[in-house]
């Protein structure tokens, strides 16, 4: 499966990166991700809301959002977002079938 990464450092994790900025960060989330049983494809630094943004492939929502715990658990990440690539034309063609399932209350 294919996940979409968004996360925030702390001060904690900034701090860390003035105190050694030539560390490989990319090195350690590839070797990361192939621990989970994953894979690194992207990972992009950026301004804004998110200071990473990072595209793996990992075996299942759930290994994710248990490595989520432990990033966070560190405290150089304050906010990590996991989205899941989706085929939304599959999702809508199961979708239209389920129309007119579902009736409101009252009706």
């Amino acid at each position: 499966m294919k996940f979409i990464v968004l996360a925030k450092y702390t001060k904690q994790g900034t701090d860390g990166w003035l105190d050694n900025p030539d560390e490989d960060r990319r090195a350690m989330i590839s070797g990361l991700s192939e621990k989970i049983g994953g894979k690194l494809l992207d990972l992009s630094y950026t301004r804004g809301i998110y200071d990473v943004v990072a595209i793996v492939e990992a075996p299942n929502a759930d290994i994710m959002t248990s490595l989520k715990l432990a990033m966070i658990k560190t405290g150089a990440i304050a906010e990590l977002i996991i989205l899941e690539d989706i085929d939304l034309n599959t999702i809508a063609k199961k979708g239209s079938q389920m129309i007119g399932l579902y009736k409101a209350p009252g009706n």
